[in-house]
């Protein structure tokens, strides 16, 4: 009910501000680190291989692949198949939370 009568308020209104939102909502639907189910899915999507560079396990032996969020969680971005990917270490720690 307290929605409805925000809403009420904001369509009257002459403001543009959007209505303050009655219950705290969090920013993000997803935790931040992804299942390993999922970590595994998106390897296999990217053929086990860094996106950036094309390193892989197979031919380096020793290196380390991550799981690396395309869109940064800190600038709002979800854990979800789409919006990960999957780099070596040098590239994402290169990378920090650059698009």
């Amino acid at each position: 009910m307290k929605a409805l009568e925000q809403f009420v308020a904001y369509a009257n209104a002459q403001d543009i501000r959007p209505p303050i939102p009655v219950e705290g909502s969090t920013k993000h639907k997803t935790s931040r680190d992804p299942s390993l189910r999922l970590r595994f899915r998106v390897m296999k999507r990217d053929n086990f291989s860094c996106r950036a560079c094309g390193a892989s396990p197979a031919l380096k032996p020793g290196l380390s692949l991550h799981i690396d969020h395309i869109k940064a969680w800190s600038l709002g971005g979800e854990t979800t198949e789409e919006n990960l990917q999957t780099l070596c270490e040098n590239c994402n720690l290169g990378k920090s939370n650059a698009l």
